[in-house]
């Protein structure tokens, strides 16, 4: 059995690369005022902050809280851990923002002769609790990137364990039937030796031919029909031996000329074991 780890692949680390990256140049767009060319690092500095306790609460609840808590269905304790975690980044990144805040520039309130009223400024508490809303929203999208990521696995999980079940049934259908079938043409063989011994010399010819397809062939996950249905004619002939002159077996296999048709190995011959 696979064992998961919590290790990204390639592409999901990828994506979060970018995904990050394109967050924290976003304030790369508002450095510059006025049209000055000095770069203003420690305004971004400021502006980075957001984004960098984004990270911490997506990566905790990432690689974490979730893995450890929502999947093991402890929901309260993932919940309560949350929100103080949430509380406590959300007040500090407030407390950060307002010791680190610049001076907002004096409205000018007259120019050109003309009355202008004051500049809007939104309070410091709007700014808290936008950052409030983006960390809830942080959570939810790491819960659902994360659930998201272990369905598919779960999913994939459950088609290959199908897959090896229908191969197991099947390689234990093999292993019924190869034996069933030799046994029965060996006793058939056996009975032509006490008045035919000719036709027995041709029997295990033929058999021979059948179990190097049988042994061989039969390996595979899929055959030729044309390859199978050469082995039901040759396995038909066979088993004419046990039949008395008064019974008259007749059969009718066809297939288009070179067909690409490929088949289950031994798919028809309990049927026709059962007919005989």
């Amino acid at each position: 059995m696979k064992q998961q780890t919590n290790s990204p692949r390639p592409l999901e680390l990828l994506i979060h690369v970018i995904g990050w990256g394109i967050l924290f140049g976003f304030p790369l767009f508002f450095m510059n005022r006025e049209g000055s060319n000095t770069m203003h690092w420690m305004e971004y500095f400021r502006h980075s902050m957001v984004p960098l306790c984004l990270i911490v609460i997506f990566y905790s609840n990432y690689l974490f809280l979730i893995p450890h808590y929502l999947f093991r269905e402890q929901m309260r304790k993932f919940l309560i851990i949350n929100l103080i975690l949430i509380a406590a980044i959300s007040l500090g990144l407030h407390f950060w923002q307002q010791m680190t805040l610049p001076p907002f520039p004096l409205p000018r309130m007259h120019e050109m002769g003309e009355f202008r009223p004051k500049r809007f400024f939104p309070s410091n508490w709007t700014f808290f609790t936008r950052d409030l809303i983006s960390l809830i929203l942080t959570v939810g999208l790491s819960a659902t990137i994360r659930m998201s990521y272990r369905w598919t696995e779960a999913e994939t999980a459950r088609r290959e364990a199908e897959k090896s079940k229908a191969e197991a049934e099947l390689k234990n259908l093999k292993n019924q039937l190869n034996p069933h079938f030799l046994l029965n043409t060996l006793n058939n063989i056996y009975a032509l030796i006490t008045f035919s011994p000719e036709k027995a010399q041709q029997a295990v010819q033929d058999l021979s031919k059948l179990l190097r397809y049988v042994l061989y062939d039969n390996n595979q996950t899929y055959v030729p029909l044309e390859k199978e249905t050469e082995f039901i004619r040759n396995y038909i002939e066979l088993m004419r031996i046990r039949l008395s002159d008064d019974v008259k077996v007749e059969t009718n296999i066809s297939t288009l000329a070179h067909t690409n048709t490929m088949i289950a190995p031994l798919l028809f011959i309990s049927l026709i074991e059962n007919a005989f």
